[in-house]
């Protein structure tokens, strides 16, 4: 290895703890003023809380993905940057308890839930043995249990190689990554299908669990590679984490973010094409009023301006840059996921609430919180994986 790490670049300790401190302050004051304002409208509260939950549960699973390709890929460029979605990926547990209020805003969230409209819908009726409350909790719950497996399982083995360096436990959590990449698959496609397009019952759509985790890949490589920045400008890592390293990530990021881009067209074309009326009823009820011009916005801002000015080697190496793009297609993603929801409960155009804003500021405080109070006990990089010299002489040719 022909780079010198010094130890102290490794770990943050408690550098951080004042902005932890500020993260959790501000999220739980955000969260307590979000409840006072449930008291006014909980029907538009849980769908906004749904909205922001499904934001920050798609950068967790991302993040659990991006550790598991690198895992299976026997990926070595990408070593130096793996702690931080390790770290990001077990924010699970948290996504849990933050899980909790949906189950009590069932009755306002979902139509299939609302005896009386079963009784008087035959397409509800037929897919009430799937949709309906037991079976409902019962599955998120064990979704969850799968993911907190995963990725307790994934973080210990690779923060206990930073003790032993042991290599066979990278052979052991290559092994793992398999059969961990088709359960993770399988759940992320299940969970997209109850909490998010069971708002609309009678759509279907068979490639919606691969347009959500579509999303979820961008937005977890842009926060990655956001927070490396956030480490960079703090005077961490900045001979380890290179310009190599970022210009890869925003190979990643960009090609995801066309890989949605893709996926959302042909979900779109297909639908349209084919003019069935049980699959029409969604675009319907999305293209209404001014959520037209979401569906604008999105095309434009998701795909376009991405497309055009982060395709360049330049744009992606050139880090103050970097920097702004990913924040804007973090953007978009929201926007994204606040126009598959929210139509659900303003139909008739788009109507930004207060309590909007403050759950969104309450789950970014206490999600980042949480993450940076877990970053500070480990070290910023798995030191002793056998592919570190790999990583840190990478160099893009």
């Amino acid at each position: 290895m022909s780079k010198e790490i010094n130890a102290d670049d490794l770990k943050v300790l408690g550098k951080f703890d004042s902005l932890i401190r500020g993260l959790y302050g501000v999220g739980v004051a955000s969260f307590l003023v979000s409840a006072v304002l449930f008291f006014q409208d909980s029907n538009y509260f849980f769908f906004s809380y749904l909205t922001s939950f499904s934001f920050y549960l798609t950068i967790t699973l991302g993040a659990m993905f991006i550790v598991m390709i690198q895992f299976i890929t026997r990926a070595g460029w990408s070593v130096v940057v793996r702690r931080v979605p390790e770290v990001l990926m077990k924010n699970m547990s948290l996504m849990f308890i933050l899980a909790i209020p949906l189950f009590f805003g069932m009755h306002d969230l979902f139509h299939w839930t609302h005896a009386d409209a079963v009784a008087t819908d035959h397409l509800l009726k037929g897919k009430q043995p799937y949709l309906n409350t037991i079976f409902f909790c019962a599955r998120i719950i064990f979704y969850f249990v799968v993911w907190n497996w995963i990725s307790n399982k994934f973080f210990k083995g690779s923060t206990m190689q930073d003790e032993s360096g042991d290599p066979e436990i990278t052979l052991e959590l290559q092994k793992r990554s398999t059969y961990s990449l088709i359960l993770f698959a399988l759940t992320l496609t299940f969970a997209a299908v109850d909490l998010i397009m069971s708002l609309t019952p009678h759509w279907y759509s068979t490639i919606f669990g691969v347009y959500i985790f579509a999303g979820a890949a961008v937005s977890s490589f842009s926060v990655v590679s956001l927070i490396y920045l956030f480490l960079r400008k703090r005077g961490f890592l900045k001979d380890i984490v290179s310009v190599e390293h970022f210009h890869d990530l925003g190979k990643l990021v960009y090609g995801f973010n066309i890989f949605w881009s893709y996926i959302a067209f042909c979900q779109f074309f297909l639908i349209w094409y084919a003019n069935v009326p049980e699959e029409t009823i969604f675009y319907a009820l999305h293209f209404e009023g001014s959520w037209s011009k979401v569906a604008l916005l999105l095309s434009v801002g998701h795909f376009g301006i991405p497309f055009a000015f982060f395709m360049s080697r330049h744009a992606k190496r050139n880090l103050s840059f970097h920097a702004l793009m990913v924040i804007w297609i973090l953007m978009m993603h929201f926007v994204d996921l606040y126009w598959i929801i929210m139509p659900n409960i303003s139909k008739a155009s788009l109507s930004i609430h207060v309590i909007d804003i403050s759950l969104f500021v309450g789950f970014t405080g206490v999600f980042f919180a949480t993450f940076f109070n877990r970053l500070k006990q480990v070290s910023l990089i798995p030191k002793k994986d056998p592919r570190l010299s790999e990583s840190l002489e990478f160099h893009n040719y």
